[in-house]
């Protein structure tokens, strides 16, 4: 039920304001209530992943991609996280949520999670858009070629050596 309070809160703020670039950072304020811990008495790696889609959901309604009619169904294809420091019980929190790209095929976001400016972990999310089941280059939802960056060079380098 909490997670489903957040999304209406974030669709709310997305939706409450003018439309925003692709290129935009998105930043969203949240609190680990007590229903967030882990066993150890801290915000767990798992529950990241649920701050990180409900930071892209900020992104896709912000952004107004969401209501394009490009696409129906969002697929993750990949994700990663690097859990920096501990979130204690109570604490506020931001995640910035951004686009960092595409190829042919997929969508590459970053989220930073900040306490009081302080980096405490970083996600990363590879995100494929579908319509009846198939891909739909993302050049054609942006409007625009995706440009290089080191990020997805690097990851697509680990994920082809991971196949072979």
């Amino acid at each position: 039920m909490n997670l489903f309070g957040r999304l209406l809160l974030v669709l709310l703020g997305a939706w409450g304001t003018h439309k925003k670039p692709f290129q935009h950072v998105f930043s969203q304020h949240f609190r680990v209530w007590l229903h967030d811990l882990g066993w150890r008495d801290h915000l767990p790696n798992y529950r990241f992943y649920s701050f990180m889609e409900l930071g892209r959901y900020g992104f896709w309604h912000g952004t107004r991609l969401a209501q394009s009619g490009s696409y129906n169904v969002r697929m993750i294809a990949a994700q990663d996280f690097t859990y920096l420091r501990p979130v204690s019980p109570l604490a506020k929190f931001r995640c910035d949520t951004q686009l960092i790209g595409w190829d042919h095929k997929y969508f590459y976001f970053r989220h930073n999670f900040y306490v009081k400016d302080k980096l405490v972990g970083i996600g990363l999310v590879k995100e494929a858009c579908l319509s009846k089941g198939k891909v739909v280059n993302p050049k054609f939802i942006v409007g625009s070629e995706g440009e290089s960056h080191q990020v997805i060079e690097a990851w697509q380098t680990l994920q082809q050596r991971l196949k072979d």
